[in-house]
């Protein structure tokens, strides 16, 4: 919908997203815009967007994911992907090993479509002191260390 819902109606909130899913709601989520109305220091970025789901809504980080991924294209009229034979090369490669840290630390990624790299973010942490990181389990995250 555009900013500020249908019919010029200029009042603005936030989905119920988990009532909308307790009554069988089919939730999609997108981040089409840049730093918009409703998310002023949006960055149009998927991700992000399933973070606010997870961390503003309560979703699962898996549910959350699933708004901006298979529901997205879902609603959106595209085919199911899946990495295997015979679906199409599209996916998104996110440094990290479990989602919730791919959420919400905004890891380095890649984008393939149709087997072909057409985005890619690098992101790199460096921590002065990699004996601190270590004992606080920070992730790391880039080459070298810092002097």
């Amino acid at each position: 919908l555009p900013q500020g819902g249908c019919c010029g109606a200029d009042r603005r909130g936030t989905a119920p997203v988990r009532l909308l899913r307790s009554a069988g709601v089919r939730v999609a989520a997108g981040s089409g815009a840049l730093r918009d109305a409703s998310n002023p220091v949006g960055r149009g970025d998927p991700l992000e967007a399933a973070y606010l789901l997870a961390s503003s809504h309560g979703l699962r980080p898996e549910d959350a994911y699933e708004a901006v991924s298979g529901s997205a294209r879902s609603v959106l009229g595209l085919p199911e992907v899946r990495v295997e034979a015979g679906f199409p090369a599209d996916l998104l490669a996110v440094r990290g090993d479990r989602l919730p840290g791919a959420l919400s630390l905004a890891y380095s990624r890649i984008v393939v479509h149709r087997g072909r790299v057409v985005a890619r973010t690098s992101a790199v942490r460096e921590y002065c002191n990699s004996a601190v990181s270590v004992e606080l389990g920070l992730p790391r995250q880039g080459r070298g260390e810092l002097s």
